[in-house]
């Protein structure tokens, strides 16, 4: 069965509302249980639904205790990890220009191989280089294609 796409927004409806949070409350809890016992980590959730008291998981006193422990953490241990937009970015966009350079010099060595004639390949391992450079660049095609033509097959 296909999954439709959720719309993220508001439900009107009040009991769908409410139904849909417990679900997903459930849900997340369940991921939670699953975290702590699989890798053996502490982990808690307090959930606040509308003005109501406010729900512990695993207990309140369990939630306590993680929290103190996180607290008790140096603040430049605590934000070690975090980053702002900026700081994202910055690390998208070296990423993508590694992966460029990369793209770059595969391009490079193609172009080579054409416009050579492919008469500096001389054995076997060459060739397969040649052929799984081009494979890539096959599937990429392919993929980008499919990306692009879907949209279009929604609207029609």
């Amino acid at each position: 069965m296909v999954r439709s796409i959720v719309k993220y927004e508001f439900i009107a409806n009040e009991r769908q509302r409410k139904q849909t949070f417990r679900k997903r409350k459930a849900n997340l809890l369940k991921k939670l249980s699953e975290l702590k016992t699989l890798c053996d980590v502490d982990a808690c959730a307090v959930i606040y639904n509308n003005g109501a008291e406010p729900e512990f998981w695993p207990s309140a006193q369990e939630a306590c205790h993680v929290v103190e422990r996180f607290d008790n953490i140096p603040t430049m241990t605590q934000t070690e990890n975090t980053m702002n937009k900026e700081g994202m970015l910055l690390k998208n966009i070296s990423k993508l220009e590694k992966e460029l350079e990369i793209q770059k010099e595969k391009n490079g060595l193609l172009e080579d191989l054409l416009k050579n004639d492919a008469s500096n390949l001389r054995n076997v391992d060459d060739l397969s280089g040649v052929l799984n450079l081009l494979d890539e660049k096959l599937s990429y095609v392919n993929l980008e294609i499919s990306k692009r033509s879907s949209p279009l097959k929604d609207k029609i």
